[in-house]
């Protein structure tokens, strides 16, 4: 049994101790970052209207937890202004949700004590560890001892909470556009989609599909076209406005799961445009440097042009082009948990603006809906 099967399928605990056991498990400081904003994400979770009756206990705990630092009774996307912000000659967190160091704290113990709830049950609550209390425990941490102690760099603590203020704000503003777009129906799931590994959702229908793809490997072209029509069918029923109470968990992942696939592989398109753009505004220079092509970059130095974009489509109605380039340069750097040059005196202005035109021409000759299997 795996660790983590101790939780519901896909429920925040799960998640939460997913994050906890990232965290503790590396001496990474750049893995920390990821994991903390993920964490971040993750606790700002506990404002959404929509979580299911079996995480709303977790959320309300959350809420009452987090509440000294942020005011829940606030629209979402909306905290208590620059509390403990970072310093920003840009000013980008007015008005944004700007977590302090205590309560990053607090969120990564939470993890630690989901984490270790996960285990003790994997041993059937018989670990030679259980009786240490938990505290204790996460006190002789590695993690723990380099986040509180007064000898680490000021620059690893200093990226460890823009990386948790980030995944804090984007998790109460929500996806952005660029991944939310609806598509016509998809009757073919992404190949990652309920295969080994993937949560186990309640329901007759994800009880069929993943009876379907546990069968071995057809003998024949007809008993794999037979297959892949049966699964086709049972795709073409998560679509549907009437889909049966027992199996509407199953059909909102394969959706989502579905929407993300499609959406992400745009948003990507749209970032490789813009990079692209930037370089040939550059004479195929960044930072100073020759830069990579686009399919060379690592995932760390994609990333932040997929945020770039995000931005970019998110633009409200009739802002400028200097405005938007300057947000969503704002952008590229926080996915990095850096301080944004200021923008009066970057010299990549104008490279950064020839990016913003042409995402925005990759976007409108994208714009119909993609191809899709009816």
């Amino acid at each position: 049994m795996k660790w983590w099967s101790n939780f519901p399928p896909g429920g925040v605990q799960l998640r939460e101790a997913v994050f906890g056991h990232g965290l503790f498990t590396t001496k990474d400081p750049k893995s920390w970052n990821w994991d903390l904003e993920n964490l971040g994400r993750h606790c700002a979770e506990a404002w959404r209207a929509d979580l299911l009756e079996d995480d709303r206990t977790w959320a309300e705990r959350h809420r009452k937890k987090f509440r000294r630092w942020i005011d829940d009774s606030r629209p979402p996307g909306v905290g208590q202004g620059n509390a403990g912000a970072l310093p920003s000659r840009h000013g980008r967190f007015d008005g944004q949700p700007a977590p302090p160091w205590p309560m990053l704290l607090e969120a990564v113990q939470s993890a630690f004590f989901f984490m270790l709830e996960a285990f003790k049950n994997e041993n059937g609550g018989t670990s030679e560890l259980a009786p240490i209390d938990p505290t204790s425990r996460l006190h002789r941490t590695y993690f723990w001892r380099t986040l509180t102690s007064d000898d680490t760099a000021v620059e690893i603590r200093a990226e460890a909470l823009r990386a948790f203020r980030r995944g804090f704000r984007i998790g109460r503003r929500g996806k952005p556009r660029t991944l939310t777009r609806p598509i016509p129906p998809m009757l073919t799931s992404p190949r990652y989609c309920g295969g080994p590994g993937y949560p186990e959702f309640p329901g007759p229908s994800a009880a069929r599909e993943r009876a379907i793809k546990a069968l071995p490997f057809p003998a024949n072209r007809e008993e794999l076209t037979a297959r892949d029509e049966e699964l086709r069918t049972l795709y073409a029923t998560a679509w549907r406005d009437d889909v049966p109470e027992e199996d509407r968990i199953w059909a909102a992942e394969l959706r989502n799961a579905c929407t993300m696939s499609v959406n992400s592989a745009r948003r990507n398109a749209l970032a490789q445009n813009a990079y692209e753009g930037y370089l040939q505004s550059s004479d195929g220079r960044f930072g100073g440097e020759p830069a990579r092509p686009w399919p060379s970059l690592y995932h760390l130095a994609a990333e932040p042009w997929r945020s770039f974009v995000d931005r970019v489509e998110d633009a409200p109605e009739g802002e400028s082009e200097q405005a938007t380039a300057e947000a969503a340069v704002w952008e590229y750097w926080d996915t990095l948990y850096q301080e944004a040059p200021p923008w009066d005196s970057d010299p990549d202005r104008a490279h950064w603006l020839t990016a913003v035109r042409a995402a925005r021409r990759k976007a409108q000759a994208d714009d119909g809906p993609p191809a899709m299997d009816r």
